[in-house]
């Protein structure tokens, strides 16, 4: 197939820190057909140090990257415009026969810009009269967010019904977000496409050397959380559970690994609680390879679309404690795979993980459940056959 046949798709998504979005986004750009597909990937500009961002992985992978400059994650009218206005200049340049956004403001901002574009003759643009195909993923409705006042919450959801109308296609990767596109009616069911989130193999460092390189020393109950150093993955619930936790097992390590802007709350509620012996925050990427340090993985989440991590810790045959939100209970059976608690409660997480610490044989059994499951309903090989028939 020549390169002038291959379908043209413009992923935009706002922000370049590494999260669960970026990772879709990612493998989406580097597995699909290239022989099929030419892809770019316009986001923020990266504010991180570090040599793993979204960008980074791209540009090795050889992948188009176009920065909207005005992108950013906090609202800002000015700022808002002149990124609808960088994007328009993008159709301009690339040509898309497909927009696919992710995260609330791409899927708003990028929906009406591609929507004035077409408006545009086309012979002005250059552009062929097939209209441009705008899909949009939501990983996990923004007005879902609990923590949020209720008229913020109305706002939110008044703007993602905007941005549904906008959009041909609506990407639902959880349950939750089809049951909550239905309940708040957010989208047309027609519009609306159900595609689970997928990974592919792996391999892991053995427990050994992965604490060595992740802790410094080997310990023999270690709790583990990859997660975005933010609000909605309600961290501190988990740092508030500690101190009932090592009362029964003092040596017990709770390692936090990932990064955000909620470094300093963290740290300052660790030495608030007097827990800076048993609670290490550590920054490494990737960090699905360490994974077989911990014996335990927890997501304490307040909000999530469908969490990479948690896939990530069945393919390393972990047991589950994760909060029952988003998609997290399409992937976590309670009892079965893992155990699921309510979200905001340190003592459940505490009695979670301890009835796990108390029960190695359970354990290794949710751990080897939970990899079958996965292995079975989770895959990237699904989740790109089912994207490409939307696609075409």
């Amino acid at each position: 197939m020549q390169n002038s046949q291959r379908t043209k798709i413009l992923f935009v998504i706002t922000k370049s820190v590494w999260g669960g979005a970026q990772r879709y986004v990612f493998d989406l750009a580097t597995h699909l057909p290239k022989d099929q597909f030419d892809v770019a990937v316009a986001c923020g500009p990266s504010l991180e140090t570090t040599a793993d961002t979204l960008i980074d992985k791209l540009q090795k992978n050889n992948i188009a990257v176009c920065f909207i400059r005005h992108f950013q994650k906090s609202i800002n009218p000015l700022k808002e415009l002149f990124s609808f206005f960088e994007i328009i200049s993008l159709c301009f340049r690339f040509q898309p026969d497909i927009i696919h956004s992710n995260s609330s403001k791409a899927g708003g901002i990028a929906g009406l810009a591609v929507f004035l574009y077409q408006l545009i003759p086309a012979h002005r643009t250059g552009r062929s009269q097939k209209p441009i195909k705008r899909i949009f993923t939501v990983h996990g409705w923004a007005f879902m967010e609990t923590w949020r006042p209720r008229w913020q919450g109305a706002l939110i959801r008044i703007a993602s019904k905007a941005t549904s109308l906008l959009q041909h296609h609506i990407i639902v990767i959880s349950v939750c977000d089809l049951t909550a596109t239905a309940t708040y009616n957010v989208a047309p069911r027609h519009k609306v496409t159900f595609i689970h989130n997928g990974v592919g193999a792996m391999e892991f460092i053995a427990r050994k050397n992965a604490q060595q390189e992740l802790l410094g020393k080997e310990c023999p109950f270690v709790i583990g959380a990859v997660a975005e150093w933010t609000k909605n993955k309600g961290l501190e619930y988990l740092i508030e559970a500690m101190p009932a936790i090592i009362k029964e097992f003092p040596e017990t390590i709770l390692c936090l690994v990932g990064g955000g802007e909620q470094e300093k709350d963290l740290r300052f509620k660790i030495y608030d609680l007097r827990l800076e012996k048993n609670i290490l925050l550590v920054s490494r990427s990737p960090a699905a390879p360490y994974l077989k340090a911990f014996d335990v993985f927890v997501l304490p989440s307040l909000k999530e679309g469908l969490p990479y991590t948690i896939l990530e810790a069945g393919l390393a045959e972990l047991p589950v404690v994760a909060t029952r939100v988003g998609g997290i209970p399409d992937i976590i059976e309670n009892g079965t795979y893992g155990i699921l608690v309510d979200p905001a409660s340190p003592a459940q997480l505490a009695n979670a993980i301890m009835k796990l610490a108390k029960d190695k044989h359970l354990r290794e059994k949710m751990g080897q459940e939970l990899q079958k499951r996965v292995l079975q309903d989770f895959t990237l090989d699904s989740m790109l056959k089912k994207t490409i028939e939307l696609y075409r």
